[in-house]
């Protein structure tokens, strides 16, 4: 990709390349889909939330979240516990394999990490470092903002499709 490519499409690909790789690593390495990777790592990330919150978090229908959660809990790795709020909610969290899994799948994605920086020249890690961080903060904002917004027309404000 040379000089000529939008900033949205290097984005894009080096999004595309980034999960596509992770995808590849965790199934190889671990076993594990990439929802259910994308499960325990939002579960990991927010503790015990309701299966309609954790469809939310990780965008998918609650009916194929569901069906990771399933085969999280069959495999001893998510655990369902009734609400004390309202029994009948049911919140989703991991438990102690779990745990150890989602230490177990970071490990192999950070190993990823250092693996792509050993293509990148050293004099430039702190560089892309220092970039990486300013394009989270900005993305966080982004997601921030979407999230906070009352009115569901306005939305799409960070789409770009006002």
């Amino acid at each position: 990709m040379g000089s000529h490519v939008s900033t949205g499409a290097l984005l894009r690909e080096v999004a595309r390349l980034h999960v596509q790789l992770q995808r590849n690593c965790v199934a190889y390495c671990r076993g594990t889909t990439s929802t259910q990777c994308n499960v325990l790592t939002e579960l990991g990330r927010s503790g015990p939330v309701t299966l309609a919150e954790l469809s939310r978090r990780v965008g998918l229908d609650k009916g194929w979240t569901s069906r990771a959660v399933e085969q999280l809990v069959q495999e001893g790795l998510v655990e369902k516990v009734a609400s004390t709020r309202d029994r009948r909610t049911v919140q989703l969290s991991l438990s102690a394999a779990g745990e150890e899994r989602l230490a177990e799948l970071s490990g192999t994605l950070n190993d990823l990490a250092e693996q792509t920086f050993e293509h990148i020249p050293a004099a430039q890690h702190e560089m892309v470092r220092s970039s990486l961080e300013l394009l989270q903060q900005a993305l966080q904002t982004l997601t921030t903002e979407a999230e906070t917004t009352d009115n569901a027309d306005q939305g799409g404000a960070a789409c770009g499709c006002e």
